[in-house]
């Protein structure tokens, strides 16, 4: 079964400092930290990164194999967000720059493998989520316990909210000159959010495991 723990973990607290540090900078830094392949987005590749290294450790850890579908599937997710940030490689073919001084890409579909990128992607997460689907039924039939934290995954919410509606389409018009910092910023609170709340997920049964 699962239960929503109400219990406030050490990562919370990080994420609560992580967030009085990082917002500010939004309205100090210089705008180009948050253009494409620049030092904002390589942080969000670095953590959703350390997301997926944190999930072959609890593979390791664990020792039900069904359940270690369930991180497997984790790691699957990060992996697609990973190259999502990467704008699935297109980072690595710079043709130029814009007006704004910012890089711009190839087309996807002027990579050398463009035309797979979608039915890979498709094929990762049907299996990410038949993987999950099986460590559901799994907990059911058996009775295990899967705890999961309550805060960290609101705060993932509520940030990509900020992130990609508010601060992406300028909502708030008072804070445009800000908008695509905040965006950023916002996303890599996202992302260590979506870090510490997958972290955190246990699995208990009557061997404790």
């Amino acid at each position: 079964m699962i239960h929503i723990s109400k219990s406030i973990y050490k990562t919370y607290y990080f994420l609560i400092a992580l967030a009085v540090i990082l917002i500010p900078q939004a309205f100090v830094l210089p705008v180009e930290y948050s253009y494409e392949n620049h030092m904002l987005e390589n942080m969000e590749v670095i953590i959703l990164s350390i997301g997926a290294l944190n999930m072959l450790y609890k593979i390791n850890k664990i020792n039900v194999t069904i359940l270690k579908g369930f991180y497997v599937a984790c790691s699957l997710f990060y992996v697609i967000m990973i190259s999502r940030e990467l704008s699935f490689g297109r980072v690595f073919y710079p043709v130029g720059f814009n007006n704004q001084g910012e890089q711009v890409f190839v087309n996807i579909h002027q990579l050398w493998y463009g035309f797979l990128v979608y039915p890979l992607i498709t094929i990762l997460v049907i299996t990410a989520i038949m993987l999950m689907l099986n460590a559901y039924k799994y907990i059911r039939k058996t009775g295990t316990i899967c705890l999961m934290p309550k805060y960290s995954i609101r705060l993932f919410i509520i940030m990509l909210i900020f992130s990609q509606v508010i601060f992406e389409k300028n909502i708030i018009t008072y804070l445009i000159d800000y908008g695509q910092l905040l965006e950023e910023c916002t996303e890599i609170l996202a992302y260590c959010s979506l870090v510490a709340f997958t972290k955190d997920i246990t699995f208990i049964n009557k061997e404790g495991f």
